[in-house]
């Protein structure tokens, strides 16, 4: 968690914003290997568009889960430690590494890979890096940076697909313009000292993001699965489109209230939502496209494929 944040108004469904009530939210609660959704009453802000359209129980196919994400589970891994990535261009597959990776040049592809690490950021992306590839790799944050405190999943920009990623404060944090987000599973949240979850969190100061086909689980009542602010900057051209989104205290922020700096261009449409504490959404001082959206994410988590975290490959 970079800036200090509200997890929600202090009075859901204020003047601020146009309320609403969003029928049943869920409490997500994990249960050994079991996640029991409870209902609670909840309201959730409004964006441009349909709220809440009718609910179907026809189940999408291929929602991210352990079956259709990480390496292959049949895939033999070189064990290795902390790897600093200094070359363009440079490929980095098939390796188990305890430790961070650094990614610190342009064009670098990190697949099939586990990686375990307290580091503030288990895949650090340099600022100045462009095209950077993480893809179907299994993300450890070990529950704990260093520090005690929480850490990152992946940081950075670039192009993240059909990761794993777990035991972490935020599963990806957005640094910079430009990156492509679809097909990861994030779940299982966890952190030392005082987190803010968030599955997705962007801070502000970034353009021209798609987030697709993910499914976030924040198993917690606070933040969120997607958080979009202008706490460094401003944000412009994200689209959140068919994902599957579960908790935090609303499931998608975009909230322009931390600094004058303006949200525009952002569009959320077709996801499936389990709300979190307080609702499905909360929006301020912006108007995303929120649009053919549903609240019937329990049910579809239900039918996952969860798997225990600790995956053992060979």
């Amino acid at each position: 968690m970079l800036p200090k944040r509200s997890d929600g108004p202090a009075k859901p469904g204020g003047a601020s914003r146009r309320a609403r009530d969003v029928g049943c939210a869920i409490a997500i609660l994990v249960c050994a290997e079991v996640l029991c959704l409870t209902s609670v009453a909840a309201q959730g802000g409004a964006g441009q568009g349909d709220q809440n359209p009718a609910v179907s129980e026809a189940t999408p196919a291929g929602w991210p889960d352990v079956t259709n994400t990480g390496p292959p589970k049949d895939l033999v891994l070189k064990p290795s430690g902390e790897l600093v990535v200094t070359e363009p261009g440079t490929v980095i597959s098939g390796v188990d590494v305890r430790g961070s990776v650094y990614i610190k040049a342009s064009n670098v592809t990190l697949m099939n890979c586990r990686v375990m690490s307290s580091g503030f950021a288990v895949v650090d992306i340099a600022p100045h890096v462009s095209g950077a590839v993480v893809q179907n790799c299994l993300i450890d944050g070990t529950g704990a940076a260093f520090d005690g405190t929480g850490n990152q999943g992946i940081q950075g920009q670039g192009t993240f697909r059909n990761n794993n990623i777990f035991n972490v404060e935020n599963g990806i944090t957005l640094l910079g313009h430009n990156s492509v987000i679809v097909g990861n599973y994030i779940h299982d949240l966890r952190a030392g000292g005082t987190p803010h979850y968030d599955g997705i969190q962007i801070d502000g100061g970034i353009e021209n993001v798609e987030i697709r086909h993910n499914t976030i689980i924040n198993v917690h009542g606070s933040a969120s699965a997607v958080m979009i602010d202008n706490y460094f900057g401003p944000i412009s051209n994200i689209t959140v489109e068919d994902n599957l989104f579960a908790g935090g205290s609303f499931t998608i922020y975009s909230d322009a209230s931390f600094t004058t700096h303006p949200i525009v261009g952002v569009s959320i449409n077709n996801n499936r939502i389990a709300p979190g504490r307080y609702g499905a959404t909360y929006f301020k001082n912006n108007l995303p496209i929120y649009r053919g959206n549903r609240t019937d994410g329990a049910l579809l988590i239900r039918r996952l494929n969860l798997g225990p975290t600790d995956m053992v490959l060979k």
